[in-house]
This record gives C-alpha cells, sequence and structure tokens, in this order.
C-alpha cells in the first residue's frame, strides 16, 4: 500500500493547511498537508544538490538501493545532505525544534522525498537525538519514480530554483545537474530546464553545458579510464568552478586549428597550479594566463611551441598514476621527481609569455578594453530582451544610445 493508499484508508492525520503545486496534466493544484511518519520516507537520488556526492560514493561502493525507514540508504544520504551545507541544516533543525516545521515538504507516493531533503534530514537527527517517532509535513503528488522521470524534474527545479528565496544549487553541482540533465540523461532540453528553474534565458544553461564539457576534460586528463561523468565529484573537491568559469568565454569563442591542443594544454597548465607548483591561487592562474596568452595573438602563436614537451609529460604522469581524490594531485606531482621538474618548466615557460603580455597590455591598454567590451557585447543575444517590460525596453534603448555617443567619440579621436 502506497503513502497515497494509506490517506485513503485514513492511516495519515492532516494537519489541515493545504500547499498550492501546479503540475502539468493535473486537474488539482491544491493538495492537503499529511503528517507522515519518518519511516515511510525515503531520499531522492536525483536530487541535484547532493547529485556529485552520490557519484563519489558509487566510486567505491556499490550502488543503494531506495528504501525507506532507518535504512543504509536513508543513513548515506542523511550525510550526503548534511556535509552539502552544515549550517543551512543545523539552522532547519534549530527552527524546527523551537517553532516546529514551518514549511510543507513535496513527496511520491512512494516514499521519494521530492522536496524537502533538508527538513528530512533535520527530523530524522531530531529523532535521533530524542528517540521519539517523528512525522513530517508534506504533500502527495501522484507521480510515478520510473514514469514520469520528466515532470518529477520539472517539479523538483520549480521547487527548489524556480520560487524565491529559494538557496541556489553550489556552482559544481549546478553544473552537474544541468549537464546530466540536459546532455545525460536527456530528461529535458535547454529551453525546457529554463522554464523549469525559473532561468530569465537559456544562456547560463549553454554556458553550463560548456563549462561541464571542459570539466569533463579536465578530468580526463588527471584520472583516465572510466566514465569521466562519474568522476564528477573531484570538480567539486578541487574546486574546478572557479578556474574554469575563468577562461571557458575565450577557449569557447576560439575558432583556431590548434583549439583542441590550446584546451588540453591549458587544463594541463590548471592541473600544475592545483598542485602548488604556482603560489598563486588557480583562478589567478588561468586569469593571467587568459589575459596575457590566450587573448594575445602574438603570444598565442608561441605558447603550444613552448610548453608542448612538458604538457605531454604531465599527461603521460597522470596517465600512469590516476587521481581518485582530490589529494592525489598534489601527490603525483611531488612523488614524482621529473614530473615535478617539468611542472616547473611548464611554470616558467607560461611566466614568460605571461611578462611579455603584460608589457603589451601595458602599451596597449586602450585596446584591450575596447576588446573586452566587444566580448561582452556579443554575448548579449537579440532574444535576451524577449522578458523585458515596456520600462525595461526604454531603459534600454536610452543605455544603448549612451553607448552609441560614446562610440562616436572615440571614432572621431582615432580618426
Amino acid at each position: 500500500m502506497n503513502l497515497y493508499e494509506k490517506t485513503i484508508a485514513n492511516h495519515f492525520a492532516k494537519t489541515g493547511a493545504t500547499k498550492k503545486v501546479s503540475i502539468e496534466g493535473q486537474p488539482n493544484d491544491q493538495y492537503d498537508v499529511y503528517k507522515i511518519p519518518l519511516t515511510e520516507l525515503y531520499y531522492n537520488d536525483q536530487n541535484g544538490r547532493i547529485n556529485t556526492a552520490y557519484k563519489q560514493y558509487l566510486a567505491g561502493h556499490t550502488s543503494l538501493k531506495p528504501e525507506p525507514g532507518n535504512s543504509k540508504y536513508n543513513e548515506i544520504f542523511q550525510e550526503f545532505i548534511y556535509n552539502s551545507n552544515t549550517q543551512a541544516l543545523d539552522d532547519t533543525l534549530r527552527s524546527i525544534k523551537e517553532k516546529t516545521q514551518q514549511e510543507p515538504a513535496v513527496v511520491l507516493p512512494d516514499g521519494r522525498v521530492i522536496d524537502g531533503n533538508r527538513r528530512f534530514t533535520a527530523l530524522r537527527i531530531f529523532q535521533q537525538e530524542d528517540n521519539v517517532p517523528k512525522d513530517m509535513d508534506a504533500i502527495i503528488i501522484p507521480l510515478d519514480s520510473k514514469n514520469d522521470q520528466k515532470t518529477i524534474k520539472e517539479l523538483e527545479l520549480d521547487l527548489q530554483l524556480g520560487r524565491e528565496e529559494k538557496v541556489p544549487y553550489s556552482p559544481i553541482d549546478r553544473i552537474f545537474d544541468v549537464y546530466n540533465t540536459i546532455c545525460v540523461t536527456k530528461i529535458m532540453n535547454t529551453e525546457e530546464y529554463k522554464r523549469a528553474s525559473g532561468a530569465g534565458n537559456t544562456i547560463g544553461i549553454k554556458r553550463d553545458i560548456r563549462l561541464a564539457k571542459l570539466i569533463l576534460k579536465f578530468i580526463e586528463i588527471v584520472s583516465p579510464g572510466g566514465e569521466a561523468i562519474d568522476k564528477f565529484y573531484l570538480a567539486r573537491d578541487l574546486k574546478l568552478d572557479g578556474p574554469i568559469e575563468e577562461i571557458e568565454s575565450t577557449i569557447s569563442k576560439m575558432d583556431d586549428s590548434d583549439k583542441e591542443s590550446i584546451t588540453e594544454a591549458v587544463l594541463v597548465q590548471l592541473a600544475v597550479a592545483k598542485s602548488d607548483i604556482y603560489q598563486l591561487e588557480p583562478k589567478l592562474v588561468m586569469r593571467q594566463l587568459k589575459t596575457n596568452v590566450l587573448k594575445n595573438p602574438d603570444n598565442l602563436n608561441h605558447y603550444l611551441s613552448a610548453v608542448d614537451d612538458k604538457v605531454d609529460t604531465v599527461i603521460d604522469a597522470f596517465e600512469e598514476n590516476p587521481i581518485t581524490t582530490a589529494g592525489d594531485l598534489k601527490k603525483v606531482v611531488a612523488n614524482d621527481p621529473n614530473l615535478t621538474n617539468q611542472a616547473e618548466k611548464l611554470k616558467n615557460a607560461t611566466d614568460r609569455l605571461i611578462y611579455k603580455g603584460k608589457t603589451d597590455s601595458k602599451r596597449k591598454k586602450a585596446l584591450v578594453r575596447l576588446e573586452d567590451i566587444s566580448e561582452s557585447l556579443e554575448s548579449i543575444k537579440p532574444e535576451d530582451f524577449d522578458e523585458l517590460n515596456q520600462d525595461d525596453f526604454f531603459e534600454a534603448k536610452e543605455v544603448l544610445k549612451k553607448i552609441h555617443a560614446t562610440l562616436y567619440n572615440l571614432r572621431k579621436v582615432l580618426n
């Protein structure tokens, strides 16, 4: 007997409250809130906030069968949820203890928690502390875990991202969820993901897909063998979002025949930066490489020839010693004197080009700024204005007039 059937049989008490949730194909949008024992519920293994944590678990364990109650499955996922944001979880637990549960959760008839995993976790911890059985206030949505995956994902995105005052996914979890949903499982396309997540346009979603592809290439370099997508947790543990975001736009716009080789060299450079060979934050290393080499045609022409053999040495080293944890990356470099030597040479070769680029940039400061402005303007597409209201349109036109006037004055100087 599933939860829906148990409500009909009066197994659960109603709280008297209702919650509005609109689902395509469902005539009802007001659902009664019930008090459901925690023993009837289990975590959603497709939750975008913890997908990378589960991938990391699967790297060393067999998959877990979803089961309600005090199951091994729920114990492991409780740890995932807690570790994903300990402060938020502690705040939720304190709120429930002081004021009881304030917002109803959303669950499926089989007990899967679609929205409310943090509340579920807080209640489970509370129950473990005082050993008193707890209920969770929740509505039951008549959807099937296997046959309604797209509708369930739409609902999850709407509840977790599409509404005001919701906590966003962490950058890596967001990037993974977008790529996994659109490119791997293909549950949705970009337009459908945009609507479900409440995004204003698809620009950010398409960029997340490009970021994911760069991350996967990085993982293939430092951890070859197996499916890179299953090791996406490395991106979270290595904090790759900042450095990868720094270089994505420049690399994506390259049309050079050497684009693949350049991309590989840059990602190897990032691996070296993550090994502490540099005395700078990896994001800053990537920014300097982007500004002074990748966006400097003269330096870019010399980049591959300057680093090519060192890049091959680093790649070969990771072929022999693929990493499985973030800590492995530093060990692979530190434990191989020849690799350390080649990594230092790679850094020095790039540093020379960066220094030259900085010198050129001082001389060409105005030109560099113009190129940055041009790049920003090129990223704006006509369809981005589709959702502007009349006042927004008027404001946009005024901004464009100012830009036009500024450009006119600059042209006069150049002429």
